[in-house]
């Protein structure tokens, strides 16, 4: 059995192609298309059914389908997002420390904290003998 696939191009044009509905796919162009037979539907001109077809837009190996898919994706990602939205305001306001401290944070490198206490020992020498401690 055939049937015409109508094939919507990018330029926007139609281009009908000849396929084989026995067969799982056809090639137009550079690309597969899939053949599914809920996506077959017979042309009518007043009541009288003159032939099938399948449109495709050209990229697209699936067929532009009548029927409605039920798609429960978008619940899922709307609980998603409540659960993140829940997880950051359900706290309690907090306030950062780390902020405070991040300008002792270039102590961790040993270097640095070297040439911290050798700086240190030096203004040390030098207040010491200027207030007489010595």
């Amino acid at each position: 059995m055939s049937f015409k696939a109508l094939v919507l191009l990018k330029n926007r044009e139609a281009v009908i192609h000849k396929a084989n509905a026995k067969k799982s796919h056809f090639r137009y162009g550079d690309g597969i298309y899939v053949i599914s037979e809920a996506n077959i539907q017979n042309v009518k001109v007043e009541g009288k059914i003159l032939g099938a077809e399948a449109i495709y837009f050209e990229g697209n190996p699936n067929a532009v389908g009548y029927r409605t898919i039920s798609d429960t994706s978008g619940k899922y990602l709307d609980e998603i997002v409540i659960l993140n939205a829940l997880k950051q305001t359900g706290s309690a306001p907090r306030f950062d420390f780390g902020n405070w401290l991040s300008i002792l944070a270039p102590l961790k490198d040993p270097t640095n904290l070297m040439y911290g206490f050798f700086f240190a020992v030096i203004i040390y020498g030098l207040l010491a003998q200027a207030f007489g401690w010595i």
